[in-house]
């Protein structure tokens, strides 16, 4: 209990927003944009400060999706520091739209070895910079009516990292990862059909999503591809609540950076364990949650989600799940647009705690 209380009065300053920049003029209710602190407490940071703030545009045409701009930067006890720019466009009508990531890392983070078994007591500290730049454009140009869910785009990665696995001293059993620093460029292709009633809260529709990048040497260090397919799908549930269901399958092939190999996000894919705390080849996760507005700019959720990793198909149909269970508050940041943060508790395989902090849906 003592360790519970620890991190929900760490968090309590979480729910602390400004809201502003509404017109005055009651007939015109559009959100100029939105800030929030950023103090809270993980396992992988220990305590966190900073802020978050979200400019949004208005649509094209009413009833469209707002183009939006996100700022963050946070530091944490750790000497972990993060910052990031990351808009998000919409353009003809919506027929094209898509999103950057310019972002940066000094990182202290931890490596627990290739598998999907790894010892939560048993790993390497390490010091991680990254810089990246990541960019997804779609549209549905020259796509018949029947066909105006579907979407097709582009994607393309600029990414330079190093990282120092000799810094802190190691008394464990595992070995050190062979691929490491240097430039990881890639780009690829991507193929959606998205009936969602919302890029954020979706609460009708699904969404089908076929992504395959390629990284090779002729534009940075590291030659291999990712694949994924992803699958959601939104309906109403009981008592006014929002069901989601998800299905993620990754499989990464060729000589890939260990950081850049199938696994646990700890964000969005497996809440509440560090990046990477298992990976492999090929992964898939499962997830069901439940959302539910309760009053003011207050909302909860309760989730389960399960996940594994092999070097194979088959290896990967063999493995155990990891499972965990959790639930969190949320709070809106834009109402309008269905934009929330959320703090989450996660038991993970219902041993150990992890807590999750982050704007937007898992999926």
């Amino acid at each position: 209990m003592r360790f519970l209380t620890k991190k929900l009065l760490a968090l309590a300053a979480f729910a602390a927003p400004t809201f502003a920049g509404v017109e005055a003029d009651s007939t015109d209710d559009f959100q100029r944009f939105s800030a929030v602190p950023i103090i809270g407490y993980t396992e992988e940071t220990k305590y966190q400060f900073g802020a978050m703030a979200i400019i949004f545009f208005r649509p094209e045409f009413e009833g469209g999706n707002a183009t939006e701009l996100d700022l963050s930067f946070y530091g944490t006890t750790r000497k972990q520091v993060t910052g990031s720019i990351s808009p998000k466009f919409y353009f003809l009508k919506d027929q094209i739209s898509g999103e950057l990531d310019l972002h940066y890392d000094n990182w202290v983070g931890n490596y627990f070895g290739r598998g999907n078994n790894p010892d939560i007591d048993d790993f390497r500290k390490f010091d991680r910079r990254t810089f990246y730049l990541t960019s997804l454009t779609e549209s549905n140009f020259g796509t018949k009516q029947w066909l105006k869910d579907f979407r097709y785009g582009f994607f393309f990665e600029i990414n330079y990292t190093d990282i120092d696995l000799n810094r802190y001293h190691y008394h464990g059993n595992l070995n050190r990862p062979e691929n490491t620093d240097g430039w990881r460029n890639g780009i690829g292709y991507h193929l959606s059909m998205d009936t969602r009633d919302n890029t954020n809260w979706a609460r009708h529709g699904y969404l089908v999503q076929w992504g395959h990048y390629f990284y090779n040497k002729g534009m940075g260090d590291y030659s291999y591809t990712h694949q994924e397919l992803d699958v959601r799908g939104y309906t109403e549930f009981i008592w006014n609540t929002s069901m989601a269901v998800g299905l993620l399958w990754q499989r990464v092939d060729g000589n890939a950076p260990f950081d850049k190999l199938a696994g646990s996000d700890g964000l969005k894919r497996f809440r509440g364990v560090e990046k990477n705390y298992f990976y492999g080849n090929q992964a898939m996760f499962l997830q069901m949650e439940f959302r539910k507005k309760l009053f003011w700019r207050l909302a909860g959720d309760i989730f389960f989600e399960g996940g594994k990793t092999g070097d194979y198909f088959s290896d990967l149909m063999r493995n155990k799940w990891h499972r965990s269970l959790g639930f969190g508050g949320r709070l809106a940041l834009n109402q309008k647009e269905n934009l929330y943060a959320r703090c989450e508790f996660s038991w993970v395989d219902f041993k150990n705690i992890g807590m999750t902090m982050y704007v937007r849906d898992a999926f």
